[in-house]
């Protein structure tokens, strides 16, 4: 039983949890279960873990939230105490098989319809992990089917020191550069990734092809089994993948399927009783004869281009963005606004730095210090015929406490405008 490794690093002694949020209590609530004592640690509440505190325990599990080398983890590793993230945790306990999904960009809306089309094919299947719902939450409940296929979102917080998990099978949607902020840089937020490549139990791996790109660059060797689909040229897809951002999210879906051996018809008929995520490209609102887009789940630069570049063939383009700042080259970022569109409205903390990029290519760019006067200062330059597209580019962190708060303010914002127009 993979359970009793946790009862076994535990060696009788409460665990440490580190953190007090959604995965610290979920944490706590399996070692509870499994009759295993535990103490949260939490800053924010004044529980503090200390060198006294490192002599009483064995086991030390962590929130992704918490770099590997926080000083709490350090000072925990310097009392040889096993430190392990919540997503170890829950693998040990969980009985079942796991999808892995990971990626820079994609893995939300990917996880949601893997899950839901093994649904629709008579499988019982979870969506966890990054997603919102840790795997340890499933596995802390009294009678989780222990045959159910969790198909687990992964960012590179909870895979850059990743011990225990071993997936049967893996999709890598794509890379680009994201993070920075909290990894030191590209190639450690690449190699962060590749732990969970390295970690896979089957060999069923399904990657897109910027992961081929910057593997080369980076002199890594991707696995001989590993599946490649092309993000450039996107397979034609069925509602509600018919954009070229989401066609990439079908293909690799389809891929999957097909290394899973499951009925093709059955993932095409799942398309059609599926509803794509919140704010990713969603169907534009009209005021007048301006759209609104809301891409707010469009948290770094990668993600921001490829929704410019979806309304290339539209006139008047404003880009509204900006956001909290993750130390990552924005020329890319700015070259395509530059390219793709007639001016942008900025917010957050990155504003006073894209201004100046802007202002070094006399290209049209004002600051806006809330979302209401953003949306406002959006719709005067669009004019007649024109679209506003809301691609943030980086995380809300900062204004927002995440990207669906940050949606709906942008949602209530277009839609007041609309009511003050009467249009």
């Amino acid at each position: 039983m993979k359970s009793q490794k946790i009862i076994d690093l535990a060696s009788n002694m409460p665990v440490a949890i580190f953190g007090a949020g959604v995965s610290g209590i979920a944490s706590k609530t399996l070692l509870e279960k499994m009759g295993i004592k535990s103490v949260i640690y939490a800053q924010n509440e004044g529980v503090l873990f200390s060198e006294e505190s490192a002599k009483e325990h064995k086991l030390v599990v962590y929130s992704p939230a918490f770099r590997p080398d926080h000083e709490w983890i350090k000072l925990a590793e310097n009392h040889n105490i096993e430190c392990i993230c919540e997503t170890d945790l829950s693998a040990l306990a969980w009985n079942g098989k796991i999808i892995a999904i990971t990626g820079t960009n994609g893995k939300t809306t990917l996880t949601k319809f893997i899950t839901h089309a093994l649904n629709c094919a008579g499988k019982t299947a979870i969506a966890v992990g990054n997603i919102g719902i840790p795997l340890s939450q499933i596995c802390g409940e009294e009678n989780y089917d222990n045959s159910a296929i969790a198909v687990c979102e992964l960012s590179s917080f909870q895979t850059s020191k990743l011990k225990y998990m071993r997936p049967d099978a893996l999709v890598w949607t794509n890379f680009d550069s994201d993070h920075l902020d909290w990894h030191k840089d590209l190639i450690e937020y690449f190699c962060a990734k590749c732990n969970i490549v390295n970690a896979l139990a089957k060999n069923i791996f399904i990657a897109g092809s910027s992961v081929e790109t910057y593997a080369k660059k980076f002199g890594i060797l991707l696995p001989a089994f590993t599946k490649l689909f092309d993000e450039e040229n996107p397979e034609t897809a069925p509602a509600p993948f018919l954009s070229g951002i989401q066609a990439r999210n079908f293909q690799a879906a389809k891929l999957l399927w097909k290394e899973l051996s499951m009925n093709e018809e059955i993932l095409f008929e799942a398309c059609k009783t599926f509803e794509l995520p919140q704010f990713r490209f969603s169907k534009a609102t009209k005021i007048g004869n301006v759209e609104f887009y809301n891409d707010s789940k469009a948290t770094n630069a990668h993600a921001a281009i490829a929704a410019i570049k979806e309304l290339n063939n539209k006139n008047n383009v404003v880009w509204l963005g900006g956001g909290k700042d993750k130390l990552c080259d924005l020329k890319e970022l700015v070259e395509c606004v530059c390219k793709n569109c007639s001016s942008a409205v900025l917010i957050g903390q990155t504003s006073e730095k894209l201004k100046s990029l802007f202002d070094e290519r006399n290209f049209n760019s004002v600051i806006a210090p809330n979302m209401e006067i953003a949306v406002e200062k959006a719709y005067e330059f669009a004019r007649e015929n024109g679209s506003v597209l809301f691609s943030p580019a980086f995380s809300s962190f900062g204004m927002f406490t995440g990207y669906v708060e940050r949606g709906k303010s942008f949602q209530n914002a277009v839609l007041c405008l609309k009511n003050l127009k009467n249009l």
